[in-house]
């Protein structure tokens, strides 16, 4: 596990896994993130905080079929909190026994203002709605700092749009980051970060098209990752975005 405090006292703890129990089944997955959590939990008691100050989650996992499982303890463990979050699949890990591992942001001194608040239940992942229980928000903001749930192809309104068309997808994403960022009190000029992740090597381009203009007049640093999967198959790519007011 590693952890760095960002600009504005904003704590990032990175790479929180572990490889016990050991395993390739849903059950080993839902125990590692089971332990996760623990580290968590234990790393923001030692800086004074606690599981209310999480903004910002992001869950890498190395099977889809263990996502319902870590998705379930997420949801059990971090259930009050609403953060946002992106889920990706992956390869793997640094750690060849570890299916799961989890990146969280959070800032001292919570509660924070969550936004657009949702159940995974009432809220579709492409075109279905996900098995397992959890409660998230859309946008959290955080004193000047403002996190975004992971934007893809579906509208704010749960449609999924552009299926197949990663650029189509783009454009319905980088709309609702501006729509998010607006209602939490900022704008693209006040973005510190952003992270595309697409499927496919070859969605680079139509995805990129889309993204990078958007920050022509306000460029920042940008992250671009594939990835073997997002929260659906049908999501072939995802932008998230970090901002901090003024």
């Amino acid at each position: 596990m590693r952890a760095a405090l960002a600009s504005g006292g904003a704590l990032l703890l990175g790479g929180i896994s572990t490889g016990e129990p050991r395993g390739h089944t849903p059950e080993a997955a839902a125990a590692q993130a089971e332990a996760v959590f623990d580290m968590l939990e234990a790393r923001l008691a030692s800086s004074g905080g606690g599981l209310g100050d999480v903004c910002k989650i992001t869950m890498q996992i190395t099977d889809r079929a263990f996502r319902q499982a870590v998705y379930a303890v997420m949801g059990r463990r971090l259930l009050g909190v609403r953060p946002v979050s992106t889920g990706l699949i992956v390869n793997g890990l640094d750690d060849p026994h570890a299916l799961f591992q989890l990146d969280a942001w959070a800032v001292p001194g919570g509660p924070h203002e969550r936004l657009r608040p949702y159940r995974s239940t009432s809220m579709p992942y492409g075109r279905e709605h996900q098995p397992f229980v959890a409660e998230f928000c859309m946008a959290v903001k955080a004193g000047r700092d403002v996190f975004l749930r992971g934007q893809t192809g579906m509208t704010l309104d749960g449609v999924f749009q552009g299926t197949g068309d990663p650029g189509a997808q783009a454009r319905v994403a980088m709309a609702n980051v501006e729509a998010l960022l607006a209602e939490a009190g900022a704008g693209l000029a006040d973005v510190v970060h952003a992270t595309v992740y697409v499927t496919d090597r070859a969605w680079f381009a139509p995805v990129l098209r889309t993204v990078v203009p958007r920050f022509a007049s306000c460029p920042v640093p940008l992250t671009a990752l594939v990835v073997k999967g997002l929260a659906a198959p049908e999501i072939l790519m995802e932008v998230d975005v970090r901002a901090r007011v003024g």
